[in-house]
């Protein structure tokens, strides 16, 4: 299992940033993941997702951008 995801979602809309990261967790379980979003439609669209799957989760306003950081148990 990783460690850590990265995910870059800068630009997308929702539900496209949901989409990457439901990949990623298909392909790549991890402990952590960091998604970048641009908008706040997207950064509700995960904090939803995350919050479903019982990941703990972080958000910074950085400009812009949103950066989540979700961290799932074991």
């Amino acid at each position: 299992m990783e460690r850590e995801v990265k995910i870059n979602a800068r630009g997308l809309s929702a539900p496209g940033p949901r989409m990457m990261v439901e990949t990623a967790l298909a392909k790549t379980p991890c402990k952590v993941m960091r998604v970048v979003v641009s908008n706040s439609q997207a950064l509700e669209d995960l904090r939803a997702f995350f919050a479903n799957r019982h990941a703990a989760v972080k958000i910074d306003q950085v400009g812009e951008e949103y950066h989540l950081v979700a961290s799932f148990e074991d």
